[in-house]
């Protein structure tokens, strides 16, 4: 049972989210948000920061890594250069990395959206979006982006302007903030965007459930055990994942779910229709071997699913059963990346990144 470690691994980010910068402050002064230097940003180096958030590989081939506190890294191949806010880097401690069509960049961080052309970082101002659903549309040529903490709703950039998106309510919003009424997070606010094979969005909420966009209307998905553990942490919907059978992996291992395309309304809320199954076996109750949370899911080439478990290291599930491997020496793994040629890469907390090297998790050097 390692269900324990969830208050904990809470407790880890929230303080690495909020104190980080002080304790490892940006080697340069920071300018202005958009502002960009005569000569090429960025500097090659040798070493990355340990507490890596995030891993987006692009089109081209390159890694980008956002980290908890000193900006990103992108590795060509061949060699790594490092980003900071005083190359135009919006902020220090980046949240989600994202690519569009054209194979521009974007960076969220705790201060704002930045995007990379290649050769330069540009600032993008936000945009609030319309009260009404006129702003809602679903272009496969937009980004999505998670938005930074505080910020209820995801960010969405259309090729000209960044929009602050908000989500309907969701119908366990009120009875939340009547038992939380001090959090000090939102409760509404996006940890996880997913695109399924349909081209539907959905957007992973702090505490309050999962809202899908169908393109026509938000409907929400809640139960209690998604976002709650055992021990009365608020874990959050951290990953969402549909796997090659169709079915959805939502955060933690007991159960997935069919997703189905029809919705029903209730007390003014649009609900998502579906039907749950088992998750991995062995993970039934609270106490079992295989009951787990995690933030980061992703399928290898084979079809088995790899889960980033926290503590506990990473877990793979090929359909039979369940195969553990540690991190390090017992790092903290918080995103999971299967890259283009089946590789897979892990980040950390506190160690850095590792790849799979058949045998186990080894650190990238």
């Amino acid at each position: 049972m390692r269900i324990h470690h969830s208050s904990l691994s809470l407790f880890l980010i929230a303080a690495l989210s909020s104190c980080d910068l002080a304790r490892h402050p940006a080697s340069e002064a920071a300018p202005a948000i958009g502002q960009v230097s005569a000569s090429p940003p960025g500097q090659a180096v040798t070493e990355i920061d340990p507490r890596i958030w995030c891993i987006h590989q692009c089109r081209n081939g390159d890694y980008w890594f956002g980290s908890n506190g000193n900006g990103a890294y992108r590795f060509d191949g061949q060699r790594v250069t490092h980003y900071t806010q005083a190359d135009g880097l919006s902020g220090q401690q980046v949240r989600d990395i994202e690519e569009d069509a054209a194979g521009n960049v974007f960076i969220s961080t705790t201060d704002g959206v930045s995007r990379f052309d290649g050769e330069r970082f540009t600032g993008l101002e936000l945009v609030e979006a319309l009260p009404s659903e006129d702003d809602w549309v679903l272009d496969p040529d937009d980004v999505w982006i998670v938005s930074g903490s505080g910020n209820d709703g995801p960010f969405r950039y259309d090729g000209e302007r960044l929009y602050h998106m908000k989500l309907s309510t969701s119908p366990a919003e009120d009875a939340h903030r009547a038992r939380f009424p001090d959090t000090p997070f939102s409760p509404a606010g996006v940890y996880s965007i997913y695109r399924d094979r349909r081209g539907h969005l959905w957007f992973g909420t702090a505490a309050v459930g999962l809202c899908r966009y169908d393109g026509q209307i938000l409907s929400w998905l809640h139960e209690e055990r998604l976002t709650t553990t055992p021990n009365g942490g608020a874990f959050g919907i951290r990953s969402i994942y549909e796997d090659r059978a169709g079915d959805f992996w939502i955060c933690n291992t007991r159960q997935r779910f069919k997703i189905s395309p029809d919705v029903t309304l209730e007390d003014g809320h649009s609900l998502i229709k579906y039907d749950k199954k088992e998750g991995l076996p062995e993970a039934q109750s609270d106490t079992d071997e295989n009951f787990n949370y995690y933030p980061s899911m992703t399928e290898d080439d084979a079809g088995a699913l790899w889960m980033a478990c926290g503590y506990d290291g990473v877990w793979k599930y090929d359909g039979e059963g369940v195969t553990r491997y540690t991190i390090g020496d017992g790092a903290y793994a918080i995103s999971i990346c299967c890259d283009m040629e089946g590789k897979l890469w892990i980040g950390t907390l506190e160690n850095g990144i590792h790849t799979f090297e058949g045998a186990g998790f080894e650190p990238f050097r």
